[in-house]
């Protein structure tokens, strides 16, 4: 008999032994984190800019939808955990170097910031829905106060929808023994692409011309600097050690090349530019499923980046 047997079950020992570590619940939780950031950025900025009254019925339901989308996505978060009795110890300390803390404590932040946004700027039917109740007479201070500071509050909506689109890249990056994560290009791509679905789901929702054409235009240079991102990470994977070009071989040339490649850059970016392209110019109808491809396209864009990145490590079994 052995005098001592250890017994250890990890998900890095999975890892090294070729297996994978994260499921479904990972690409979506950051898909919407992603998509959340996106339209707490976009609508916040437009605030700041058009200012209330020009602040459209679709922004003010897409600001609406923010707090619901994240609660699904904290719920597919929640799924991935190991020891779900454990997560209110996220919220026991603070680990300056530590991304999951910053993010934990980020999305504590956004809660009542996307609460303020509501507040301030309701759709008319909720609005209208709310006044109707005698109950709620007791909040109308409260958005009183919330519609004379709109502008602070949109503030805090650009910061912390920056924060929170930024820090699901970064989560990854900070992966270092991951080499298709091990990249600074991570956070800033996931930001833009990001950004570009939240503003592609408030194409899906808005009905006035001249807001969708500004909000299409907004997403062609959202998908340009995203191509661009991703250029930069690919590049910069290339100019590393071997380890770094085979991690970025197995999106650019392996298994994942015809996802990659077919429909996060070619379907989910290049052909919704181009139809939106032509579509501002007046040569192509405007088409709903063209945000459509934009929001599969950054859906597949992080499930490609969690699976392919599990398929390659420093450590091999």
């Amino acid at each position: 008999m052995n005098p001592h047997i250890e017994i250890e079950s990890t998900r890095g020992l999975a890892g090294a032994l070729g297996g994978t570590f994260w499921g479904w619940e990972i690409p979506t939780y950051l898909f919407l984190g992603g998509l959340v950031a996106g339209l707490m950025l976009t609508v916040s900025a437009l605030a700041i800019i058009r200012g209330r009254d020009r602040v459209t019925s679709a922004m003010r339901t897409g600001i609406l939808l923010t707090p619901f989308l994240l609660s699904l996505g904290m719920g597919a978060l929640f799924l991935d955990l190991s020891y779900k009795t454990h997560v209110f110890r996220f919220y026991t300390a603070f680990q300056p170097a530590s991304p999951m803390s910053w993010g934990s404590w980020i999305l504590l932040l956004v809660v009542p910031v996307q609460l303020g946004l509501i507040t301030a700027l309701p759709p008319q039917w909720l609005a209208d829905s709310v006044a109707a109740l005698s109950a709620t007479q007791r909040l109308v201070p409260l958005a009183k106060f919330c519609e004379r500071h709109l502008r602070g509050l949109a503030l805090a909506g650009v910061v912390t929808g920056a924060a929170l689109g930024v820090y699901t890249g970064v989560l990854l990056s900070a992966t270092v023994a991951r080499p298709l994560w091990s990249s600074g290009a991570l956070g800033a791509l996931f930001l833009a692409s990001g950004t570009s679905s939240g503003v592609a789901a408030l194409m899906l929702m808005e009905h006035e011309h001249a807001s969708h054409s500004s909000l299409a235009r907004l997403d062609v240079l959202l998908i340009g600097v995203e191509i661009a991102l991703l250029a930069m990470w690919l590049v910069g994977l290339l100019g590393q050690g071997p380890l770094y070009r085979e991690a970025a071989a197995t999106v650019l040339a392996g298994a994942y090349a015809p996802a990659f490649l077919g429909f996060v850059v070619f379907g989910g970016l290049l052909v919704p530019a181009a139809l939106e392209l032509l579509a501002l110019r007046g040569k192509a109808m405007t088409s709903r499923s063209v945000p459509a491809l934009v929001l599969v396209g950054g859906f597949l864009l992080r499930v490609v980046v969690i699976y392919a990145g599990q398929t390659g490590g420093f450590v091999r079994a």
